[in-house]
């Protein structure tokens, strides 16, 4: 965890740093600021990343809803291309590498305060709610070979994910593990989330996990 909230950590605040001023409309800086180790991310062949993705959250230093929080940015032609932020403050329309490398001043429309930005690691696993234990190595093992990589000479430093925690609209519903000699046993239930760690001993020969209800989510940490 505490791995985890380092990188969330060595993030959050980014925008903030010049984003003080109250306004209503007003430039908060280029468009790669706005989305660290993006272009790292699309830069990976599909087959290195097709179990996880880079999720950006954005939120009010002062209480603005995530929702109320604009932003964009004009392209050359002059279309205005707008940021899609839902509740949770999730940015649900990300830029391409052209879009990122052409680095267009973002706006923003903030008129409370400050805003600051948290960058989370996220599983894209396929089916559920049941899923296979094979995916669920993957996505962990491909977002680790991926810091790794990008991480160059400070890798030791970077974190190490070995948890997937599963997140629900409501509370946790029932999960179980099914293990090769067929056993089951419960998954760590916490409120809305469910956690799991695959590479744990107790969990070496799980074979797939099932879950009462699909999750909004599915979280990578350390």
């Amino acid at each position: 965890m505490r791995a985890f909230l380092l990188v969330v950590g060595l993030v959050a605040g980014l925008v903030a740093a010049g984003a003080h001023a109250q306004s209503v409309e007003r430039e908060a800086g280029p468009l790669p600021r706005f989305f660290p180790h993006r272009s790292t991310y699309l830069d990976l062949d599909p087959d290195q990343r097709s179990h996880f993705q880079l999720a950006y959250l954005v939120s009010s230093q002062s209480g603005v809803p995530a929702d109320e929080i604009r932003m964009w940015f004009n392209q050359d032609d002059g279309e205005v291309i707008s940021f899609d932020i839902d509740a949770t403050g999730r940015i649900t329309r990300l830029p391409d590498l052209d879009e990122l490398s052409a680095e267009p001043t973002v706006w923003i429309n903030q008129e409370r305060g400050g805003m600051s930005l948290n960058l989370q690691f996220e599983a894209t696993l396929p089916g559920g709610p049941d899923f296979a234990a094979s995916d669920l190595q993957l996505a962990l093992g491909q977002a680790n070979h991926a810091i790794r990589q990008a991480a160059g000479v400070a890798a030791l430093f970077a974190p190490n994910f070995k948890t997937l925690v599963f997140e629900f609209d409501g509370p946790a519903p029932t999960a179980i593990a099914i293990h090769d000699d067929g056993t089951t046993s419960a998954l760590t239930a916490q409120e809305n989330r469910v956690m799991l760690r695959p590479r744990d001993r107790a969990m070496r020969n799980l074979v797939r996990i099932e879950l009462g209800s699909m999750p909004t989510r599915v979280l990578l940490d350390s």
